[in-house]
């Protein structure tokens, strides 16, 4: 079963990279795209809209960052965590980054850009409902 997934980034240029990159998994059914968290909180912030499978989160982005955005996503659905997995995908090389993920329950996992199609087809066979 194919799943759907949802990446919030800033930069159109990844974006481009992995969008090719989810394609090339063939197991997304649905890829949605957000360029900061205020567009895609204001889009998930109502109980009565489904959240996508899996959200891959930049946390360096302008308006709202991605700690912001998953503070936010907390406080809004706090039971989003038990059918959204989510990795903060990141440039950021910084230990203080890695270990505040860790400190989010909700967050599975902490990977640095780009990812590969064979990370990604990883991260979707683990997450199997």
């Amino acid at each position: 079963m194919k799943k759907t997934i949802c990446i919030i980034d800033d930069d159109q240029i990844y974006q481009l990279i992995i969008r090719k990159v989810v394609e090339r998994t063939g197991k997304f059914d649905s890829i949605s795209f957000y360029k900061d968290g205020i567009e895609a909180f204001e889009d998930f912030k109502s109980p009565e809209k489904s959240l996508p499978e899996i959200i891959l989160l930049d946390i360096n982005m302008p308006l709202m960052d991605g700690w912001q955005f998953l503070d936010n996503l907390i406080v809004q659905r706090p039971n989003f965590d038990q059918k959204t997995i989510i990795y903060i995908v990141t440039s950021s090389i910084a230990n203080s980054d890695r270990d505040k993920a860790k400190s989010y329950k909700e967050v599975s996992g902490f990977l640095s850009k780009p990812l590969s199609v064979e990370k990604l087809k990883q991260i979707a066979d683990k997450h199997r409902k």
